[in-house]
C-alpha cells in the first residue's frame, strides 16, 4: 500500500505538514510519500525521515501515477495546485476556510470549521497527535507552571497579550511563565508583564516536549479562533492542562472536567486559581489525558480512518489501509 500527501508549506513548524507527519506515524505500515509545493526545510527533512520526500509546483494525476499510490490525501490543497486526480481515491482534509481542490470525499478537522465552510458535522475527522515526551530531563515542579506554544507570527502573538499576562501575573504572584514561539518585538514586553519570571524558548520541531513539563497550557488570541488547535490536543496527552479561548475548535477538544475554556478575562484568573491545588490538577489533568488519547491518538485516527473506508463512506474503493499491502 501506498499513500501519497500532498502539504502546500514545507515547513514542520506550523501549518498542516505537522498533521502529515501524523498521518506518516498512524500508517507505518504503509509506503509514504509527502509533496510541498513549497522549498523543504532541513527540520521538516529529518522529522519526515522514513517518507520520501517531493517538491513541486502542482501535483498532476501523472505523479499520482509514476509514484505508484493508491490514495492521496491533499491538506487544504487549492484547485490552481492540483488535478483532477482520477487514477485513485482521493480525500481533501480541510484545515481552515478557503477554495479546495475536488476530491472524492471532503473532511473537515473540527465541526467548528465545517460549520463555517457549511458542510455536515458528519465531515470532521479530528487530527492525529503524538504525545509529547520531555527531553532535557525535567519534570514538573512544585511551582505551577504556566506555557504558550504557538507559531511565532504576529497573527499568533497579538499586542493584547501583554495586558492580560500582566493582569494574570499580578492575581497570580507565585506562578512560572515560559512561552515558545514568541515574537522579539514581544520579548521585553511580557517579561515585564510577567513581572521578570517568564522564561522564553525558540520555536522548533522538538519544542512541544515543554508540554510535558507544564501544568498548564494557557492560550489567549482575541482576533484569530483556531480551526482545530493541535496544541492544545498535544497538551491533553501529555497531561498539560488546557486553559484557553471558548472559541473555535477548542470548544470540542476541551469536554467538561478535562480542562478550562474561558469567555473573558476573569475566567482565566479564576481557572489558574483552582488549578493551584494540586489534588484537583492532578484529576483534571488525568482526565484531560484519557479524553485526548480516545480522539486525538494516532491509533484513534488510524481506527477511525478505516472504519470509514470499511463502511464504503470514504471512497470509491474498499479499506484500502486494512490490509498494509
Amino acid at each position: 500500500m501506498t499513500l501519497l500527501q500532498v502539504c502546500n508549506v514545507g515547513r514542520i513548524v506550523g501549518g498542516t505538514a505537522a498533521c502529515a507527519w501524523s498521518i506518516t506515524r498512524a500508517f507505518l505500515d504503509v509506503t509514504q510519500h509527502v509533496a510541498f509545493l513549497s522549498s523543504i526545510t532541513d527540520d521538516t527533512r529529518a522529522a519526515f525521515a522514513g517518507a520520501t520526500l517531493h517538491q513541486c509546483g502542482r501535483i498532476s494525476d501523472a505523479l499520482v501515477r509514476e509514484l505508484g499510490a493508491d490514495a492521496v490525501i491533499l491538506h487544504n490543497t487549492a484547485p490552481e495546485r492540483c488535478d483532477v486526480i482520477r487514477s485513485v481515491w482521493t480525500l481533501q482534509y480541510v484545515h481552515s476556510r478557503g477554495r479546495r481542490a475536488a476530491a472524492d470525499r471532503t473532511v473537515y478537522c473540527s465541526r467548528w470549521l465545517a460549520e463555517q465552510c457549511h458542510a455536515s458535522p458528519e465531515c470532521v475527522l479530528y487530527q492525529p497527535v503524538p504525545r509529547p515526551v520531555a527531553i532535557d530531563g525535567r519534570g514538573r515542579s512544585g511551582l505551577l507552571t504556566v506555557g504558550r506554544i504557538c507559531t511565532p507570527t504576529v497573527a499568533k502573538w497579538p499586542t493584547e497579550l501583554v495586558d492580560i499576562y500582566a493582569d494574570l501575573a499580578g492575581c497570580h504572584p507565585d506562578v512560572a511563565w515560559e512561552f515558545v514561539g514568541c515574537p522579539a518585538a514581544l520579548l521585553k514586553p511580557l517579561s515585564n508583564a510577567c513581572r521578570g519570571r517568564a522564561l522564553f524558548h525558540a520555536a522548533g520541531w522538538q519544542a512541544r516536549s515543554y508540554l510535558a513539563r507544564w501544568d498548564v497550557l494557557l492560550y489567549h488570541n482575541p482576533r484569530l479562533a483556531e480551526s482545530f488547535g493541535r496544541t492544545v490536543a498535544e497538551a491533553m496527552r501529555a497531561g498539560c492542562v488546557p486553559v484557553v479561548d471558548a472559541a473555535g475548535g477548542f470548544v470540542e477538544q476541551v469536554l467538561p472536567g478535562t480542562g478550562y475554556l474561558c469567555r473573558n478575562r476573569a475566567d482565566f484568573i479564576a481557572a489558574l486559581g483552582e488549578l493551584k491545588y494540586p489534588g484537583l490538577r492532578a484529576s483534571v489533568s488525568a482526565a484531560a489525558v484519557r479524553s485526548a488519547d480516545e480522539r486525538f491518538s494516532m491509533a484513534a485516527f488510524r481506527k477511525r480512518l478505516i472504519a470509514l473506508w470499511e463502511m464504503g463512506i470514504l471512497g470509491r474503493v474498499s479499506a484500502p489501509f486494512v490490509s498494509g499491502q
